[in-house]
């Protein structure tokens, strides 16, 4: 690898600020969460995502692991990299000082929005296409940049500094090298619900990636073999999601059945039945509204349709909303009952949300 990109940080340690982590190690570790993460996905998150750049998934991982894995792009930039005192010997050994009346305010996510939509494009993505998808992956953070920001910072001429402009690219390429994609994504936009998928599972890849007790820091010489550096820590994703219970999402149920042999205990009422009857047709996921008086058994037909519709459509989970805490952890109660009655030894990832949720027994068992 370029002895340049060996020299560049993206984290250092907070237990005493001398250890430091290669910025391209870094990228990498993000896109190896993201790829254990939706490796543990039902089978639609994946071919929903693969959705969002109009390629069958086979084809749209390698370039969603590089989108995602770009999301620190902008960390190549001297406002970034000279944050760290370490910095300035290892950049002075490659000529480039730290500038006079530096900007250390440059918001480096959005320097990787800027220089992911033109890297994008010279391998023939279209503008809009690129525009969103760095945009998306730029704002893993929970900001996005306005207009008048990307302007300012495109006029800023110690972050468009061709030395840096080159690094940038030069990390770009060495992440492609790693995944190799050999399609370009055909479609010229992303949708609303596209680009929040895409900025959801980087924000939440780079939470994981970013743990220094799962990721431990690499060194300049890991960098020599990149390919095998993503392996490891392919690995070492699959640690981390355990860590979290962060669980493959199964279905409750993998084959269907009745109304009665999900709840044996109760009669069926004329509402379950027709919401059971509604379920078994729908062609697609949908939104099922019911509106009954007390006691005509709503939960427990809400309780299948989930069930149902989840087997059908890959749905990743249940939220169920009430009004008050006294409601609330009165249908905690019902729904653990339910979840335990199908898979009785099934380790749930269950919240309570509400804040005196310290007071249930039941969340605590």
């Amino acid at each position: 690898m370029d002895s340049i990109l060996k020299i560049l940080w993206a984290k250092t340690s907070k237990r005493d600020n001398v250890a430091w982590h290669p910025l391209i190690l870094h990228l990498l570790d993000v896109a190896a969460s993201a790829d254990a993460i939706l490796a543990r996905e039902p089978e639609a998150t994946r071919q929903r995502m693969a959705e969002a750049l109009g390629l069958p998934w086979n084809l749209a991982r390698a370039w969603l692991l590089i989108l995602i894995a770009c999301h620190d792009l902008g960390k190549t930039c001297p406002g970034f990299q000279f944050k760290w005192e370490g910095a300035e010997e290892l950049l002075s050994k490659k000529g480039m000082r730290r500038p006079p009346g530096l900007d250390t305010s440059v918001n480096h996510a959005y320097v990787s929005q800027i220089a992911l939509t033109d890297l994008l494009q010279e391998h023939n993505w279209r503008f809009e296409m690129a525009e969103l998808a760095a945009d998306a992956v730029g704002c893993h953070h929970g900001e996005r940049a306005n207009p008048i920001v990307i302007d300012k910072l495109l006029g800023n001429r110690q972050v468009m500094d061709q030395w840096w402009i080159n690094a940038r690219r030069d990390l770009f390429t060495a992440v492609l090298d790693v995944f190799q994609p050999s399609s370009t994504p055909s479609k010229t936009t992303l949708s609303g619900p596209d680009f929040m998928l895409i900025s959801g599972i980087t924000s939440f890849a780079d939470w994981i990636g970013s743990n220094e007790d799962w990721f431990t820091f690499g060194t300049p010489f890991d960098c020599d073999d990149l390919p095998a550096w993503w392996a490891h820590r392919r690995v070492q994703a699959e640690r981390a999601l355990d860590a979290i219970g962060w669980q493959a999402r199964n279905p409750l149920s993998a084959s269907k059945r009745s109304f009665n042999e999900v709840f044996s205990k109760l009669t069926p009422r004329p509402l379950q039945l027709a919401v059971a009857e509604i379920v078994g047709d729908v062609p697609e996921p949908c939104v099922i509204l019911v509106e009954a008086t007390m006691g005509e058994g709503k939960t427990e037909a809400a309780f299948y349709a989930h069930l149902e519709l989840q087997r059908r459509f890959g749905h990743r989970g249940l939220y169920v909303a009430l009004p008050t805490k006294a409601t609330g952890n009165a249908m905690f109660n019902r729904t653990l009952e339910f979840l335990h009655s199908l898979k009785p030894d099934h380790t749930l990832d269950l919240q309570l949300l509400h804040g005196t949720t310290f007071l249930n027994e039941a969340f605590h068992c």
